[in-house]
């Protein structure tokens, strides 16, 4: 099992080092492109929520983001202290299949983290929020 941990602020530069770290990663553990790709937007749309949201742009917060190497799967762990929020509780929206303009606003963002992962959980422990992406590398 290999670890990388990296701590970035809750600003968008914070997003560029992170995809950057991932990128570099995903070369050194010989992750395929494609599994690179779509965990880089599940994680881009959790930080992203976390820094709009969570934080309501402050930009000077820490997010913990923990990159682990398994046997066959990648799991990232995204760490914050902002207020409670449990991602899983947004429903799908219903009129995926609208055109863009007649789209309610939000979900679709959870949406996607859900269809680039194969495990995607959350909880809450000691005042901060943590979510788990997993994804299969067979």
């Amino acid at each position: 099992m290999k670890n990388k941990i990296i701590n970035i602020k809750s600003r968008t530069s914070g997003l560029e080092i992170m995809n950057e770290k991932l990128a570099k990663l995903a070369e050194e553990w010989d992750i395929s492109k494609d599994v690179a790709f779509g965990m880089n937007l599940a994680l881009e749309e959790i930080a992203t929520n976390i820094i709009d949201y969570g934080y309501k742009g402050k930009d000077d917060y820490d997010i913990v983001i923990r990159f682990t190497l398994e046997k066959h799967k990648l799991r990232i762990q995204i760490k914050d202290g902002a207020k409670e929020f449990n991602p899983l509780d947004m429903k799908t929206p219903d009129d995926l299949g609208k055109p863009l303009e007649e789209r309610s606003v939000g979900g679709l963002g959870i949406h996607l983290v859900k269809k680039f992962t194969d495990n995607f959980s959350y909880r809450r422990s000691n005042n901060k929020n943590i979510v788990t992406l997993t994804k299969s590398l067979d």
